[in-house]
């Protein structure tokens, strides 16, 4: 399942909610993918409690670069994760059978 989180992580419980029910809900068939997009690009800023736990999650974790770039925030994203454009987007859903939005 693609699950893809909108909002920032510090003004609202979306991205807390998703890691708490995917990670309750993970087993090894069936990895989900998380996408940060909008104003939830900022969880992947180096150096944060929601940046750490995206990289002790399961998950695969992706980071929408065109949100990230209207920001001004690129460099201080942590290049652990992977970065997808518009192009990506789209492929990234096209590859998960269910998306749930956040």
């Amino acid at each position: 399942m693609l699950h893809i989180i909108k909002t920032s992580p510090f003004s609202s419980s979306a991205l807390e909610n998703c890691l708490r029910y995917t990670n309750v809900n993970a087993n090894a068939k069936s990895k989900s993918a998380i996408l940060l997009i909008e104003d939830a690009v900022v969880a992947a800023v180096d150096n944060n409690r929601w940046q750490q736990a995206l990289l002790s999650s399961p998950h695969d974790i992706y980071v929408l670069s065109d949100d990230v770039e209207a920001r001004g925030i690129m460099a201080q994203v942590n290049s652990s994760f992977s970065m997808l454009d518009m192009v990506g987007f789209v492929a990234l859903t096209a590859a998960h059978k269910t998306s749930l939005s956040w």
